[in-house]
């Protein structure tokens, strides 16, 4: 049956309006082939505006303007002025005259790079283009992450009309902590839900997570897989291996670029390593090795073993508030803690460990790049320090109880009532038991480089993961939490692609094809054995087959008018993704399983998007795309035939506008629109909703406004030192927002809306031999407002009732502190990090929610990290770093269930390239 599609008609306009974006790509790529040379010769010019000022100032606005890597040693920039330059030059004019007077001379090693020094110093000739430069020292930016464009440097966040985020491979490796997620902590108004539970990664961003929301793409790639939690809801799981990953960017809300689609949340993109991060200076190859160990953890204990406290008798469950104050147990033995998991590790004793081995090599047409990574963790053990929970008997009565749910009492029963006095079930210093993970990786890429501008690529990843987990209402009823059975996934990503680049204004082109098969076998069940012989058997074992197949592509245009430079780019995408049980097996809802989802789901985008600069001090972007999207239940529903049939088109434009008065300072205004039609794992019928395919759905509309300033300047206390600062105002509206609510029935449909506004700052500050940065984020308002029984509206700001939305909601307050010093010529570099995280600011409750969906309140908590990073040689680098320096007993943000984070933890690791 076809819903909301406005029949056939309207697919076929849909389709329309597809071709017609797609073909405007295909004629810029095609048409303008044709260019001549000259437009070639004139795209070396560039305007630049560049104040005169001291030289570390202008060549570090030389880089942004021209899109070249400029490196140097602060040293012989020091004290030394430019005359700058305004107008259009070429290159090497604007360096001759930059430098003139300075007693520098600069070369290019490659067609990106500028190495700039004294005449006859190491690595840089007295000579102009074209001389071969050998151990350039680069201050300023690092590696080159061409596959994720511009974003991809420490210092763009601080010059776009948007609130981006980026992490460099020697920020991952700083913060890679016990879970896969961690590495992603500390960016402002970013989190990760469900952190320690699965070994995935489930991307939040402003409050929006899940279903696609956040599409994460690794390598242009994506396979995102939403799971059914029981009472705590699902997760949107991305499976990723950090020690393969060479480069992050966070862009937060609406984009414009090719992997927007959906993106009503942002976009999380990722690279994988390349040559560069594994082969030292020109050498034709090299072997990278990395090896590091942890502490603060144990190996899973036998399937069964109970955690945390726990009865001899059947077990527990709440009495009609929240989770926190009064539960009951049968029969009265006394409430005792688990005999298990209270045997914490020394301090300094390695644990787990993990390890790596990556080759390189590459010559003026290829490169191949091959990687094999193992990681084994075991069950880390909570903190000591905070408010760890206690039992405490209240009182002993005689009744003849009412069954309680799931529970059967047939005989007079004495109860006893107790309280803990935290919301957690686990003992400070405990073994948090299904905390464990056992990961292979492997990872093959190869590129090859034509005459002409044409690169050929192609990757191979697969991610293999034994990981413990548990429902996480499992911990809140019945006999507390118990080690499971490890569950176990395995991804296989598959990707081609295809660049032209002829050095032509016009043509900047790139294409892919992928393909990526996951499958996910959740073994956690909701079956115990307890010691007066009762047994509870309501399994909850999971498996599915989730693939997807995409292709997209992109054009870049950059002219010059009369009215100033103009860049254009144009393209479209295409997924088509399934799921399904596992070949011969057939799906079934009964006590081995429960039944997977099926169903495929089809999505086609087109955008365009423009830069324009009519002047160096202002800058305009747009952007605008449609996306059409099918999706088809092959279940069926409400005891007859009908299948769920959605198709859902629409459009969505982006704005911005940047001001420059002065070097270095700009101030911006940003509109920007995104819409996500329902996910696959909402269009399906399956546990825990089944979809009515008599309703119609609408997509989700964000519609997002943010206002703030740059400002991005060097040389302001000291020769060489850099302030970076940025303050931006969020107002992110999103109407129809998609979510499950029991009224008028359970299933997902549209809610009115959803609204989060606030604040995000980052400052920081770099003088060479010390630096800090400082970062937070404030909430005004969070706001959902739904239809509920009855059919009054009511606006929340904790959840929807029955919903899933509530498990998305932030703190209120949030923010980071990171500073360390430089030694031994940076060599060395020593620091830490604070972290605050608020409660979420409004308490979640049942009378809030609703029907069954538990949330956790988490209380508010501060971390202390730190880190230190010895540069031995070019070949040897050691880390080490210590997580939770005291020993806090906490929950992270967005947890799902009633799991403690990880204790006091010190993490030791030897990168050695050859």
């Amino acid at each position: 049956m076809m819903r909301n599609s406005g029949n056939t008609a309207r697919g076929r306009t849909a389709r329309r309006a597809l071709v017609a974006t797609l073909m405007l790509t295909t004629t810029i790529g095609a048409g303008t082939a044709m260019a001549p040379a000259a437009q070639a010769q004139a795209a070396q010019a560039v305007d630049f505006r560049i104040p005169a000022g001291p030289l570390s100032q202008a060549l570090a606005a030389f880089g942004r303007q021209s899109g070249l890597q400029v490196t140097y040693l602060a040293a012989s920039a020091a004290g030394k002025t430019s005359p700058g330059l305004t107008g259009r030059a070429t290159r090497d004019e604007a360096l001759a005259r930059l430098l003139s007077g300075s007693g520098l001379v600069y070369s290019f090693p490659n067609a990106g790079t500028v190495a700039i020094g004294a005449a006859g110093s190491p690595g840089v000739q007295g000579s102009t283009e074209g001389t071969t430069v050998l151990d350039i020292i680069d201050v300023t930016g690092g590696k080159s992450y061409g596959g994720l464009g511009s974003l991809a440097s420490p210092d763009a966040k601080y010059e776009v009309a948007q609130s981006v985020e980026f992490l460099s491979e020697r920020q991952i490796e700083r913060f890679r902590g016990s879970s896969v997620g961690d590495f992603l902590k500390g960016m402002p108004g970013v989190l990760t839900g469900d952190n320690r539970n699965s070994g995935a990664i489930d991307v939040n961003v402003r409050g929006m997570q899940g279903f696609g929301r956040v599409p994460v793409v690794v390598d242009g790639t994506q396979q995102q897989n939403t799971v059914y939690r029981g009472y705590s809801g699902v997760a949107s799981r991305n499976y990723v291996d950090p020690d393969f990953i060479g480069g992050v960017v966070v862009e937060k809300g609406p984009s414009a670029g090719v992997y927007g689609v959906g993106a009503t949340g942002g976009v999380v993109r990722m690279e994988t390593i390349n040559a560069d991060d594994i082969i030292v200076g020109d050498k034709a190859w090299g072997v990278r090795v990395k090896g590091s160990l942890m502490t603060n953890t144990a190996s899973p204990p036998p399937v069964g073993t109970p955690g945390g406290y726990a009865t001899t008798g059947f077990g527990r469950y709440r009495t009609g508030c929240d989770w926190n104050c009064v539960i009951q147990t049968v029969p009265t033995e006394p409430i005792t803690g688990s005999a298990y998991g209270m045997d914490r590790p020394a301090t300094l004793l390695p644990t787990s460990g993990a390890g790596s081995v990556s080759f390189a090599a590459r010559n003026d047409m290829v490169e191949f790049v091959a990687g094999y990574s193992r990681r084994k963790n075991g069950n880390y053990f909570a903190g000591t320090n905070g408010r760890t929970p206690e039992v405490t008997i209240t009182e002993t009565t005689e009744i003849t109880p009412a069954a309680p749910p799931r529970i059967p009492v047939d005989r007079v029963t004495e109860y006893t009532t107790i309280s803990l006095n935290a919301l957690n079930r686990y003992r400070g210093g405990e073994e948090v038991l299904n905390t464990s993970q056992d990961n292979t990786s492997y990872l093959a890429k190869a590129k090859l480089e034509l005459d002409g501008g044409h690169v050929f690529d192609a990757s191979f990843m697969r991610y293999e993961s034994n990981f413990g987990e548990m429902m996480p209402s499992v911990i809140l009823r019945f006999d507390g939490a118990t080690q499971a059975e490890l569950s176990d996934v395995a991804v296989n990503t598959y990707r081609a692609g295809y660049k032209y680049d002829p050095e032509n204004p016009w043509i900047d082109f790139k294409a892919n094809v992928w393909m990526t098969d996951t499958e996910t076998h959740i073994r956690t069940p909701y079956a115990f054995s307890f010691s007066n012989g009762t047994t509870l058997d309501v399994p909850q074992g999971y498996w599915d087959v989730a693939k997807r197949y995409g292709t997209d592509a992109v054009n870049t245009s950059t002219f010059e008018t009369a009215a100033g430079k103009v860049e254009v780019a144009a393209g479209g995408s295409y997924i088509y993704e399934t799921i399904a049980p596992p070949s011969g097996v057939v799906n079934i809802d009964s006590n081995d399983r429960l039944a997977s989802r099926d169903g495929w789901r089809q999505e086609a985008s087109g955008f365009v998007a423009s830069t324009w600069n009519p002047t160096q001090w202002l800058k305009f972007d747009s952007s605008l795309r449609y996306t059409w999207t099918e999706s088809y239940d092959n279940g069926s529903n409400y005891g007859s035939t009908l299948h769920n049939h959605e198709v859902n088109d629409g459009f969505a434009p982006i704005i911005a506008a940047t001001i420059e008065p002065i070097q270095g300072i700009e101030f911006y205004a940003r509109y920007a629109e995104a819409i996500r039609a329902p996910s696959l794992f909402e269009s399906t019928t399956g546990f825990s909703f089944n979809v009515d395919p008599l309703t119609a759905v609408k997509p989700e509309h964000a519609k997002n406004t943010e206002f703030g300033f740059n400002v991005l300047r060097d040389d302001v206390l000291t020769a060489g030192d850099k302030l970076r600062l940025k303050i931006s105002h969020f107002d992110n509206k999103v109407d129809d927002y998609l979510t499950r609510t029991n009224y008028p029935a359970v299933t997902v449909r549209n809610i009115p809306g959803a609204r989060f506004v606030g604040w995000e700052g980052n400052i920081g500050y770099d003088v060479g031999w010390a630096f800090a940065e400082l970062s937070g984020t404030y909430y005004d308002q969070i706001e959902f407002c739904a239809y509920e029984t009855g059919g009054q509206l009511a606006c929340r700001p904790a959840g929807v009732q029955n919903g899933y939305a509530q498990l998305h909601v932030p703190p209120k307050k949030s923010g980071t502190v990171t500073a360390g010093v430089r030694f031994l010529d940076g060599d060395l570099e020593v620091g830490g990090r604070l972290t605050y995280m608020g409660d979420r600011g409004t308490t979640t409750t049942n009378a809030d929610t609703g029907g069954y969906t538990t949330v956790i309140n988490w209380d508010k908590y501060t971390l202390v990290d730190l880190f230190a990073s010895y540069k031995v040689n070019q070949h040897v680098t050691v880390d080490a770093a210590v997580d939770n320096l005291t020993d806090a007993y906490y929950m992270d943000a967005l947890t799902l269930g009633l799991m403690p984070s990880p204790g006091r933890t010190i993490r030791a690791s030897l990168t050695a390239k050859f």
